[in-house]
């Protein structure tokens, strides 16, 4: 059973989530708002709430390979939404994209103690042009439901093969065998996205040469 929080106004859902947690660190606890008010992404990003956002935090159980956990989450995520008739494409390491190839999700997965705290943001529909939506146009929203509905599935359809998620993310990912950027550690590297390798790393072809990138930013090449 999950506990379930919900709240008008946070920071963040996944400081308050640390500070539950503190209290019972054993449970099950999902955290979700109305309005995030500076959440966080990958390195020093943000993620920019809006009227159409779902913002929440679970702590989970890390997947068989820990560093696949991320990947395993998007792949869930975007099985949710399939259910509701709509297509995502993922995007390493950790964003979907909509139907027309911009981000409408994105998920921070941290350690904390003996357990990962995943946060996770999708604008269920977008008021930005430099921002996607799952669906299109303004809906009304019950964002402590489908929070709700979101973490039970995530909670129900976790992967116990990492070969099976690998190939259920590989026929889900919207750059597989495109030209792509990443950038890692003050690096770039240009190259074919080949796959992803036994750590979840990204595997970028450039001169013949397989790069193995553990973790950085990555931009199509059009």
């Amino acid at each position: 059973m999950i506990k379930h929080v919900h709240v008008i106004d946070c920071d963040s859902t996944q400081d308050l989530l640390k500070e539950q947690l503190n209290q019972t660190p054993s449970e099950s606890i999902l955290v979700s708002c109305e309005n995030q008010n500076s959440g966080r992404g990958r390195g020093e990003n943000i993620w920019k709430a809006m009227p159409g956002t779902l913002c929440f935090s679970i702590n989970i159980k890390p997947h068989a390979v820990m560093s696949y956990t991320a990947l395993e989450l998007s792949v869930i995520v975007a099985k949710f939404f399939e259910s509701k008739g709509r297509t995502l494409k993922l995007k390493w390491p950790n964003d979907l994209w909509d139907v027309t190839g911009k981000k409408c999700v994105g998920l921070l997965v941290q350690g904390n103690q003996n357990q990962l705290l995943a946060g996770i943001g999708i604008n269920l529909f977008s008021d930005d042009e430099n921002f996607g939506g799952v669906f299109t146009g303004p809906f009304e929203i019950e964002k402590k439901v489908w929070s709700r509905e979101l973490a039970d599935y995530i909670h129900d359809n976790r992967y116990s093969s990492t070969e099976e998620l690998r190939r259920d993310w590989l026929s889900r990912c919207g750059h597989l065998n495109q030209m792509v950027r990443v950038t890692e550690a003050g690096e770039m590297f240009e190259g074919i996205f080949q796959g992803l390798g036994e750590h979840g790393e990204a595997l970028v072809c450039t001169d013949a040469q397989i790069n193995h990138i553990y973790n950085g930013s990555l931009r199509l090449i059009s």
